[in-house]
């Protein structure tokens, strides 16, 4: 919704995301095996980062590849976490930014993480 002719950020939430948390399954020889299962769905934006951009996030230990913004009610999303887009791809949660703690929208950075994207 436009105010005062200026496009709000949240006029470009058009996408959906899934969130995944790691857990565990049981195998039929009783062994414990990873596997991910949905904690929820957000809506926000996701772009990729230019490689200046790509510069900034190196700090983390991953190489971050794109940005996801969404509402600042997303605070439950950790590093922990995976994202699925529409387009069936897998991305690692590697940071979550609250930016200048104003509470108005969340910045998560994220990497293409192949070996996710290997097994689907």
């Amino acid at each position: 919704m436009e105010k005062s002719g200026v496009c709000m950020i949240k006029d470009y939430y058009t996408s959906t995301f899934v969130i995944e948390t790691p857990s565990t399954t049981k195998n039929a020889l009783g062994a414990w095996n990873p596997t991910w299962s949905t904690l929820g769905t957000i809506t926000g934006f996701m772009d990729y980062l230019t490689g200046q951009d790509t510069q900034v996030a190196a700090q983390f230990i991953d190489k971050a590849t794109h940005i996801i913004g969404c509402s600042s009610t997303c605070t439950w999303i950790t590093n922990k976490h995976r994202v699925l887009n529409a387009a069936g791809l897998y991305f690692r949660v590697l940071h979550v930014d609250n930016p200048v703690l104003r509470n108005h929208h969340l910045e998560i950075l994220v990497g293409y993480n192949e070996s996710d994207n290997l097994s689907t």
